[in-house]
């Protein structure tokens, strides 16, 4: 999967990048906005075509001119896709014409990456083809050859570059690969960095992967769009996302950001493991701090909670038990999430935190011997029966446990809703004194 070749989609802001990369793919993978700058980091996604397959790395608006700290680290973003790139798509806005920014991309593109076959595409064409000539002669002021005239949005025009862009790809020897590769995806156990804006979650990201692929600035809601990258280490594959934060919803107002906050409560809904990062180097837990952690209870996720930038916190020798207090106080029903503190910035007991992600995953595999539960279901209804429901007894023939992770116990019984929620907790009590499953939430699912 590493070895695909990667297509880097290059411009200026609002040109239509993301909607491309969209089209590529076939699915809303990247926001879509009009307000300019929305996309930052490199979005990585997988397309196909003609039997070839491909990576898609769409790239944060290059304004050439622009020297503020944001659009700097956005140029290293770009050039860091295209050194990985083995063909370049150029968009340009054909509504809006050749500007002067365009031409210094184009220019930059040719002179700097002049071994990669570069494909300009002039996006926007959206309604009449008797225009197209008259707009598509400006463009040629480039020197390019061939220009491509498309409609990432109506998907005009977008085939034929493909034909030509696929030329150079390799084909897929046996169209079963495809598949092959789809459920090696599905198994991948993604692990998800999520927080409020600001505690580091990239920097993080970036010193997990060991590069920067995620931009890190000191202004809130730099990374927009949730990134995904998977990453091989001493024999493992890891599948690490690094996601938008989120803020109090009445601090959600634009249209990005309210995108932003659903794909990041999306990724939590799907994800098999949550890292919660935690800043440190500020007093306390927040209430939005706990609105994140419901979240992460609701999905029913792994979790490990992380005190970020310890390295600038302000600590004495207790201050550490303090915090773990704290944390449990605020976070009740995540006493299961192992704790720890660390500095994203400097690497502060980051191996420490690999160690635990593998010891969360081995366990969220773990599975109690079906003997054992039968022993352990026998003493418990021995020491108490469950209460009677509507006046009828109710009777648990058998428990068994579900293939995980998650970790879930299904509970045969002949009333399954009348197996009241806190005699649920008084088995998994049981049941974790037996197997702990530190990591995860262990669920009882009641059925006949």
């Amino acid at each position: 999967m590493d070895s695909l070749p990667v297509i880097a989609i290059v411009g200026r802001p609002n040109v239509g990048k993301s909607s491309l990369l969209n089209r590529l793919v076939g699915y809303r993978h990247a926001i879509v906005d009009p307000t300019p700058g929305v996309t930052r980091d490199r979005n990585y996604a997988e397309a196909t075509w003609n039997r070839r397959k491909f990576n898609v790395v769409d790239t944060g608006g290059l304004e050439p001119d622009n020297t503020k700290s944001l659009m700097t680290s956005i140029k290293n973003q770009v050039n860091f896709a295209l050194q990985e790139a083995d063909a370049i798509i150029f968009v340009c806005d054909g509504q809006a014409g050749l500007v002067p920014d365009d031409k210094q991309i184009y220019n930059f593109l040719r002179k700097r990456w002049s071994g990669r076959p570069l494909f300009v595409c002039i996006n926007k064409l959206d309604n009449t083809e008797a225009s197209e000539d008259i707009i598509l002669s400006e463009f040629y002021e480039l020197g390019e050859e061939k220009l491509y005239p498309i409609s990432a949005l109506h998907s005009h025009g977008v085939a034929d570059m493909l034909d030509d862009l696929v030329q150079i790809l390799p084909v897929n020897a046996d169209p079963k690969d495809l598949e092959d590769d789809e459920e090696e995806e599905e198994k991948l156990e993604r692990i998800a960095i999520v927080g409020k804006p600001n505690v580091g979650k990239s920097a993080l990201f970036n010193m997990l992967i060991g590069e920067d692929r995620s931009i890190v600035d000191n202004v809130e809601g730099t990374t927009r769009d949730t990134i995904l990258f998977h990453l091989d280490r001493d024999g493992k594959r890891y599948s690490f996302i690094d996601t938008a934060g989120l803020r109090r919803p009445d601090a959600t107002k634009d249209s990005v950001e309210t995108y932003s906050a659903y794909k990041t409560l999306g990724t939590i809904k799907r994800t098999d493991l949550v890292i919660l990062v935690l800043d440190a180097s500020r007093d306390g837990i927040t209430h939005q701090d706990k609105r994140i952690a419901g979240r992460v209870i609701e999905s029913g996720a792994g979790c490990i909670i992380v005190w970020n930038k310890w390295d600038i916190a302000k600590h004495d020798e207790h201050y550490w038990d303090e915090q773990i207090k704290e944390t449990r106080e605020a976070f009740p029903l995540l006493e299961f999430a192992p704790m720890l503190s660390i500095s994203a910035k400097t690497g502060l007991r980051v191996n420490k935190l690999f160690e635990t992600i593998d010891h969360v995953q081995e366990v969220g595999h773990r599975r109690i011997p079906d003997e054992l539960l039968k022993s352990i279901l026998y003493d418990a209804v021995t020491i108490q029966p469950p209460p009677a429901y509507k006046g009828k007894e109710l009777k648990i023939k058998r428990i068994e446990q579900v293939q995980g992770p998650p970790i879930v116990f299904k509970v045969r019984c002949n009333e399954p809703k009348g197996l009241h929620f806190s005699y649920q907790r008084y088995l998994l009590n049981h049941i974790r004194q037996e197997e702990t499953f530190e990591g995860w939430p262990v669920k009882i699912e009641p059925s006949r």
